[in-house]
């Protein structure tokens, strides 16, 4: 009996020790952590597929997969990995054009004990030959009907050569630029440009500034330009005035 009854309790123990070790267990083959390194904006969205390995000894359950952001997508071909197998996770990365460090995460969720949650971190440093800074776009603030607004943005050249701008075609016509016919800038050299107009009604305004290029990455840029117009403000005349 008494043996029967140590063999009960030692059967007992390793039932319970193997249920504690046949866990699932995520592994993002590779690292949790992916590096495009030096990119163009013309690449984007970039790409790349990542592996997501069981390495555990029961079946993993991915529940969710949430990107840090709109500009990040991530697809995942299955969502249950048995032991010793592998899910494709397909990572897609828009990228602005503007030059320096991107960093997104893609959050993972599973079934996991130890690790519930796993963030995959993305990365890339963009590399632009020209900036437009510090927006992408004229932007034109408190415009008001019959006044003059302006807006600014810098041309910068990030390149190892210069670079000439010219053709320069401003719409609508009642927008003006201080631009000549062309302007050189040498590597790091930067140019400001001032946008002037004067809207006649109020609403919505938008402009466009193209222009031609010697990069051969931009053979042609458009400087867009946004605000919205309101009416403009009454000034009190002295026989508008009330009397003291």
């Amino acid at each position: 009996l008494m043996k029967k009854l140590l063999s009960g309790i030692f059967l007992f123990a390793l039932l319970c020790t193997i249920n504690i070790y046949a866990q699932p267990k995520i592994e993002i083959v590779g690292g949790e952590t992916y590096n495009w390194n030096k990119v163009s904006p013309k690449e984007s969205p970039l790409h790349t597929k990542i592996k997501i390995k069981n390495a555990g000894t029961e079946k993993l359950i991915i529940n969710n997969v949430r990107p840090s952001c709109g500009c990040t997508a991530a697809l995942l071909d299955t969502n249950q990995i048995l032991p010793g197998n592998e899910a494709t996770l397909d990572v897609k990365l828009n990228i602005a054009n503007r030059p320096g460090a991107v960093i997104k995460t893609v959050s993972i969720s599973s079934n996991d004990p130890k690790r519930p949650n796993v963030n995959l971190e993305l990365k890339a440093e963009v590399h632009v030959d020209i900036e437009v800074s510090p927006t992408q776009y004229f932007t034109f603030n408190q415009m008001r009907v019959g006044e003059e607004s302006s807006a600014k943005v810098k041309l910068i050249n990030h390149s190892d050569k210069s670079i000439t701008f010219s053709n320069f075609t401003i719409q609508p016509e009642s927008v003006s630029v201080n631009l000549s016919k062309e302007i050189t800038l040498k590597p790091n050299e930067e140019y400001e440009i001032i946008a002037r107009t004067k809207p006649d009604k109020k609403g919505y305004f938008s402009c466009s500034l193209k222009m031609k290029t010697t990069d051969a990455d931009y053979p042609e840029m458009v400087i867009q330009g946004y605000g919205t117009v309101s009416d403009s403000p009454i000034f009190n005349s002295p026989d508008n005035k009330s009397a003291k």
